[in-house]
């Protein structure tokens, strides 16, 4: 399909709680080990084609906090945060923080920054910059996507190079939103409005700089102030306009493209195949899912029981096998815990009580128990209206139109009528934030633990009145006064078996209202070659995933030009 751009909604609650920062390790202690440099390996020069995602012409905005902007893969190697975090393993990696600790209750973070970094055009990156970056968020709330300022009490420079943050209460699930903030500098943002501001010469610590932009292209450079010496080692990066899954993989066929995220029911054959040695499919689960989004502010989508009658409506297996040819797993249940995390989250009997069956029959008498009744072959609504929903389709991503396709000829199946309307994948992802649609398909926010799904898609935190942008993934807009209370009580604890407790009831609710209903297990598909380009990732060396939803700079800066 594409790579998956989802806002931060994830965090290694242990790295909160510990005394020191988590530096190198991973959420689960692990060592993340890197590349090692050889005289026949790394050194400066190449380039590599990336295509991140399928959204036809480049727009020429680079802020990384604006909604017009391009793919934010394209950002993250401009502009740095305090912690690079692979979502799909949990791990994390101290980036332009170097450490951290917690004081005071776990009240106090301190923040100690990297020393000797530079902004691409030499200045000095200080402390100055991570709390103008953070009060900017406070200045323009629309820009708090995950509402950080709703803990956080105060932000001030302690020295050039160490930060303080006190928050209004101890938070379990801060750490992770705050240290993923992208930071940008003083000089440039301040004076600006930074939800217009385009930043078409844009100035970040990252890896690399913008060289020349076009909309048929992107190339960036080497920073040549970048602060791990000696990288990056490759000189240029390309990012190709791609407008389709189709050309995407014709470039990685013909060698035009060395990394992509694409969906494509034929990757084994087409691509690894034809040049086994040097050609690499990766394809991982994340904790998230493939949803079916709805408007709950659409009748008679705001009906619990009529998203239940169409969750049982719907064939998984199929969707799996023909939309996305058996790569993303059907969900087994509709608690909204990911299966990944099934093991150490799921409880046996909500799976037993909600699990996600299929049986059109069943689908038809629970609208007809509902109200509903059948008019020859369609169903009408209890004003004796054609039940008639109008599903939006992001056309560049062919896994997603064939799964929407299959679910408008299932839910025919009980009479229901589905209009599909094909857009592109920005105004896609625009209507969706917004609320401006009656159904889709989309992903879910991701995480090391259910909280982050389930509290992303249900608390009011992250929607809003329809027609303003969405601040997470609450598109359907969904509020209940008991989801609010006990993500309260998560954010307010450590204890492993009262966040457990706190899980079970949230992932009750969410099953029991089906605000968004899950339909497979969210894959990380992604391809890239070794023929000309190493320094991956390897089963010997896992230093991170290549598709990682926390993006692409901590393999970038690996790679290098045979």
């Amino acid at each position: 399909m594409k790579k998956r751009i989802i806002g931060m909604s994830a965090m290694g609650v242990v790295c909160l709680m510990t005394a020191v920062g988590c530096g190198q390790a991973g959420a689960n202690g692990k060592a993340i080990s890197t590349t090692s440099q050889s005289a026949s390996g790394p050194h400066v020069g190449g380039s590599i084609s990336i295509s991140p995602q399928e959204s036809g012409p480049w727009a020429d905005v680079f802020n990384p906090y604006s909604p017009n902007g391009n793919t934010s893969d394209i950002s993250k190697v401009i502009y740095e945060p305090l912690v690079e975090w692979d979502s799909n393993t949990g791990m994390s990696k101290a980036w332009l923080a170097k450490s951290w600790t917690w004081s005071d209750g776990n009240k106090v973070l301190t923040v100690h920054l990297r020393p000797g970094v530079k902004w691409s055009n030499g200045k000095k990156f200080t402390s100055a910059d991570v709390v103008f970056t953070y009060n900017m968020l406070k200045k323009y709330p629309a820009l708090d996507s995950n509402g950080l300022w709703s803990f956080m009490k105060s932000i001030s420079a302690k020295g050039p190079d160490t930060v303080q943050v006190v928050l209004k209460q101890p938070n379990s699930t801060f750490f992770y939103y705050f240290s993923g903030v992208p930071i940008v500098s003083t000089f440039q943002f301040q004076g600006v409005n930074p939800l217009t501001f385009q930043d078409q010469q844009p100035i970040g610590t990252g890896p690399y700089m913008l060289q020349t932009f076009n909309s048929q292209q992107i190339t960036l450079t080497r920073n040549p102030h970048y602060w791990q010496p000696g990288k990056p080692y490759l000189q240029t990066v390309n990012y190709p306009a791609e407008t389709s899954n189709d050309s995407t993989i014709l470039g990685l066929e013909s060698g035009q493209i060395q990394w992509a995220s694409i969906f494509s029911p034929s990757l084994e054959t087409s691509y690894v195949k034809k040049d086994p040695t040097a050609n690499h499919f990766n394809d991982g689960q994340a904790p998230a899912f493939d949803s079916l989004y709805v408007n709950l502010h659409s009748y008679p989508l705001n009906m619990p029981e009529v998203r239940q009658a169409i969750s049982v409506a719907l064939d998984r297996s199929k969707l799996s096998k023909i939309g996305e040819s058996g790569y993303a797993s059907p969900v087994s249940s509709l608690d909204g815990i990911p299966d990944s995390l099934a093991s150490q989250w799921g409880t046996t009997s909500l799976n037993k009580m909600f699990p996600a069956t299929y049986n059109t029959s069943k689908a038809k008498n629970m609208l007809l128990k509902a109200g509903f009744k059948m008019s020859g072959s369609k169903m009408m609504t209890p004003q004796g209206k054609p039940f008639t929903i109008n599903m939006i389709v992001p056309a560049p991503f062919t896994d997603y139109v064939t799964l929407s396709n299959q679910i408008a000829s299932m839910l025919g199946q009980i009479g229901i009528t589905v209009n599909q309307q094909s857009i592109s994948s920005s105004q896609y992802a625009d209507d969706m934030a917004k609320g401006n649609f009656q159904m889709g398909v989309y992903w879910t926010p991701t995480g090391p633990n259910p909280f982050f799904v389930l509290n992303g898609l249900m608390n009011t935190q992250y929607g809003g009145p329809i027609g303003s942008t969405a601040l997470g993934s609450n598109y359907g807009r969904f509020a209940n006064d008991q989801v609010q209370k006990l993500a309260q009580q998560f954010e307010g604890t450590e204890n492993a078996s009262t966040q457990k407790t706190i899980i079970d009831e949230m992932a009750t609710i969410y099953a029991e209202q089906l605000p968004v209903i899950p339909l497979l297990n969210s894959d990380t598909t992604d391809e890239y070659s070794s023929k000309t380009i190493g320094g991956w990732p390897t089963k010997q060396n896992p230093y991170w995933d290549t598709n990682s939803y926390g993006g692409p700079v901590v393999v970038l800066t690996q790679l290098y030009q045979k």
